[in-house]
């Protein structure tokens, strides 16, 4: 499985760029869903797409203007979700927001893919639909390496969680999928800073 993880993050190395540590993670516990409407639009299914485009023009621009509209009334109605808590600190513009947001806006199916190299550090979703067995990878998320401070795994190898601190004082909680990975994952991240 490991293996499978550092192939699938290899596709994704700019040219001589060094693979240090990948860990399957997750958004930890307290941690904020971003506001919707700081989301891009979801883009449509391939059968979606194909559908709509056999319409005729007006009903187009009718679904189109429709989707914004609910869009729009759904954000007016949410209460403000606050960008900080247990899992999380930092707003929607620090770069821990900017991860969460990068995070929700794949709509991944799939675990999570946390990458450290010599350069920088970048996040992958399994985008895949449900019934596919082959994932398919997207980057969400990039900064250089020395946007990020602090990895520091819990004490207690069940939990697997990892706090992850920003050079702009934001911090956001993940958890490696297999508890036993976050402290290498921490240590090896730490190691080459």
């Amino acid at each position: 499985m490991n293996q499978d993880r550092h192939r699938q993050a290899e596709d994704f190395l700019q040219p001589d760029e060094r693979l240090i540590a990948v860990c399957a993670c997750e958004p930890g516990p307290g941690v904020p869903s971003p506001p919707e409407d700081l989301l891009a639009p979801q883009e449509p299914a391939a059968l979606g797409r194909r559908l709509e485009e056999k319409l005729p023009r007006p009903l187009q621009q009718f679904f189109k203007a429709r989707a914004h509209e609910e869009r729009r009334d759904q954000a007016a109605d949410r209460l403000p979700d606050p960008a900080a808590g247990p899992g999380m600190e930092g707003g929607w513009q620090s770069e821990a927001g900017r991860f969460l947001i990068g995070r929700a806006g794949a709509r991944g199916s799939g675990a999570d893919l946390l990458v450290v190299t010599d350069r920088r550090w970048f996040a992958l979703a399994d985008v895949s639909p449900v019934w596919q067995s082959t994932p398919v990878m997207k980057q969400y998320w990039e900064v250089p390496r020395s946007a990020v401070t602090v990895v520091r795994a819990q004490a207690s190898l069940l939990q697997g969680r990892m706090d992850i601190e920003f050079a702009d004082f934001s911090w956001v909680a993940v958890e490696a999928l297999t508890p036993a990975e976050a402290a290498p994952f921490a240590a090896s991240a730490a190691r080459y800073r």
